[in-house]
């Protein structure tokens, strides 16, 4: 057995919405404005869609992290009754947000994000994943936390300044959405008291230390309000995973790995051909792809959502 696993708990928090519900869409309809209604950065149909996703999700969380103690699923009064060998607890934004009701409903990740450390419950070292996200192969617990109070991440630290600038003359240029997620990493930081770099995630599992959240956002209540008070992405949210970065950082307690040989990504414009390449990597001989993402399924064609889910399937059957 893995050291990992013999000195402390591990869970999985997996954030997920059904955006088909017609009960949702009322609510978020209520509070809508007209012209952010189709910004992809900010509200568009395909950030609350789903097509499934979340059933690969589990299920490959239990096939190859058989050692997680227990998986929080969190939603808006919904539940997708997936089935888990592992213990699955269902988490309404209603109990993360308890004593800040006031802002419920929240339409906007960073909102629901910077509330996860409050899950009853919860352990103090969790992995959080978006419900877009499978693992494809065994993964041991030294993968996320090398030893306790330590995090590993595939990921890589960045310039502050550079990127700041950079960001700005894509947006300028009409070549970067106004509330991207590189933006919200780069406020963080900046915020956690870090002004020369940022560590720029990329989409896989993020290890995370609830004490560190939970210290941070009791010494910064307000920030906490910064991050929860708008229902919908803007330019004031950050990243609250960055926070626990790189204040992890400044002490010494994460570890860099690169991240393409662990990841796939793909996204719902590519072609059949790009799609095959992209399986391949996961299932060629002496693959180290651990984790897979497949961006807004909604978005693909039948003939494509069809291999997708004949992947996933064979990926996943016991």
């Amino acid at each position: 057995m893995n050291e990992v696993r013999k000195t402390f708990d591990i869970d999985v928090v997996i954030t997920w919405v059904d955006g088909n519900d017609p009960v949702l869409n009322a609510k978020r309809a209520k509070y809508i404005q007209p012209k952010e209604a189709h910004e992809k950065d900010i509200a568009a149909p395909t950030r609350y869609a789903n097509r499934g996703e979340i059933y690969w999700c589990v299920r490959s969380v239990n096939k190859f992290m058989p050692w997680v103690r227990r998986i929080f699923l969190v939603t808006d009064n919904q539940d997708p009754h997936v089935e888990s060998r592992i213990p699955l607890e269902i988490v309404d934004h209603r109990v993360i947000f308890r004593g800040y009701e006031q802002y419920l409903p929240t339409f906007c990740t960073s909102s629901i994000e910077a509330m996860l450390w409050r899950i009853p419950g919860l352990s103090e070292h969790y992995i959080y994943l978006n419900d877009d996200f499978m693992v494809c192969r065994p993964v041991t617990p030294d993968m996320f936390f090398p030893q306790p109070g330590h995090v590993l991440l595939h990921a890589r630290k960045c310039s502050l300044f550079w990127n700041r600038l950079w960001y700005s003359f894509k947006y300028s240029c009409g070549l970067s959405c106004r509330v991207n997620h590189i933006q919200r990493m780069m406020n963080a930081a900046a915020i956690a008291g870090n002004d020369s770099i940022f560590i720029r995630l990329a989409h896989t599992p993020y290890p995370l230390l609830r004490s560190t959240l939970e210290r941070f956002y009791t010494q910064h209540p307000e920030r906490l309000i910064q991050n929860i008070q708008n229902r919908f992405r803007s330019l004031q949210h950050f990243r609250t995973d960055e926070i626990c970065y790189i204040q992890l950082w400044s002490e010494g307690r994460v570890q860099l790995r690169p991240v393409r040989p662990v990841l796939m990504r793909y996204y719902s414009k590519k072609s059949m051909m790009e799609l095959e390449w992209a399986l391949h990597r996961v299932t060629k001989p002496g693959s180290k792809v651990c984790f897979a993402c497949f961006y807004a399924l909604d978005q693909v064609s039948d003939e494509i959502y069809a291999r997708i889910s004949q992947f996933a399937e064979e990926l996943l059957k016991e």
